[in-house]
């Protein structure tokens, strides 16, 4: 209902201004230019072109998206709000070079920006609830080749002017949209994952780790984009404020994730000699025989007099064998293994 009152006095407003050019002047040249010179006229003329956008980006979220959840709604709030700050900040530097095109091309990074975090939420909606229709999985792929081809044909674009015309604005936003093909190239490797999962007939143990290598090489080139930018804008042009917490928080995320690899990589290195299997009389000790990980019975594997231990017919170790800890708790070996993937602690503490 709003946007319905909004769009009605734009309009309202653009046909009146171009009207009254029109009845103005003699022809149809003379009126735009007079249009032109009028400040209050080409504000209203953006304004229409700002609802046209809103009702283009309207219709292509039911395209691609259908109905969005209350959760999505939020986030898109948060992130274009910040978005929107980000980049008044950043006008600080370009304020020289602020005009008509800086802000059409602002309005098409965001509008792109929007798409791409619809896109990060529905994929991981999608991990959530793994049974979609095929018109879903249809959508989704279009709307990502699509956002891609995008995101690469801009960058391009940018950076060729760029080279071609010297530092201008247009390096910012070659920037910005190869973050988005960063983000882009992680959600296509999302997507992959989960459709890989779906098609298991059991749920994909190595599945995990795969998303973890993706976030830390995703995150090891939005550092590397970051300090290039960073550094071209200290050499040409002033101390980018506006970017100093993203870089902040990306090498943080990315020390953080190579310090939980290195120590899941030793907590995992022999798990079979660092964690010695629960014995049946281990379990008969402990007040509750269920793993706490995946809420299944524990039973320990017996091993016969003068004979190994029978191993599975797909794997060289019993994944249901249960492990115990320094600290005295026992879980699945797999359920063990999976945790520490995330967590490099007892999932008791």
């Amino acid at each position: 209902m709003r946007l319905a009152v909004y769009g009605g006095v734009s309009i309202s407003l653009a046909m009146g201004v171009v009207l009254s050019a029109l009845y103005q002047n003699s022809n149809f040249y003379a009126a735009c230019v007079c249009l032109s010179k009028s400040s209050s006229s080409i504000m209203i003329l953006l304004n229409v072109g700002l609802l046209f956008s809103i009702f283009m980006g309207k219709t292509l979220q039911s395209i691609f998206f259908g109905q969005l959840r209350a959760i999505e709604v939020e986030h898109l709030y948060e992130r274009s709000w910040y978005a929107i700050t980000e980049t008044c900040l950043a006008m600080t530097i370009f304020r020289e070079e602020f005009n008509l095109q800086f802000v059409l091309v602002f309005t098409t990074l965001l509008f792109l920006k929007i798409f791409h975090w619809l896109c990060q939420d529905r994929i991981e909606f999608m991990e959530q609830s793994p049974s979609h229709r095929v018109t879903f999985h249809v959508r989704i792929v279009s709307l990502m080749s699509l956002l891609l081809l995008i995101d690469v044909a801009l960058a391009l674009h940018a950076i060729n002017g760029t080279i071609t015309k010297g530092p201008n604005m247009m390096i910012m936003f070659g920037f910005e949209y190869t973050i988005l093909i960063c983000i882009m190239m992680s959600i296509i490797g999302k997507y992959v994952l989960n459709i890989i999962d779906m098609r298991s007939e059991e749920p994909w143990e190595g599945k995990s780790i795969f998303v973890f290598y993706l976030d830390l090489i995703t995150d090891f080139f939005k550092l590397v984009t970051y300090i290039v930018f960073f550094v071209f804008l200290c050499f040409y042009y002033q101390l980018p404020l506006h970017i100093i917490r993203d870089v902040y928080v990306t090498f943080r995320s990315f020390v953080q994730k190579c310090r939980d690899l290195y120590r899941y990589r030793r907590a995992t290195r022999n798990m079979d000699e660092l964690y010695p299997d629960a014995s049946a009389d281990d379990l008969s000790r402990t007040s509750d025989s269920t793993c706490i990980i995946c809420r299944e019975e524990m039973h320990a594997v017996v091993v016969p007099e003068g004979g190994n231990r029978e191993e599975p017919r797909d794997t060289h170790r019993n994944t249901d064998q249960p492990k115990k800890l320094p600290c005295g708790h026992i879980f699945h070996f797999y359920c063990l293994r999976s945790w520490l993937e995330r967590q490099q602690s007892c999932p008791t503490w």
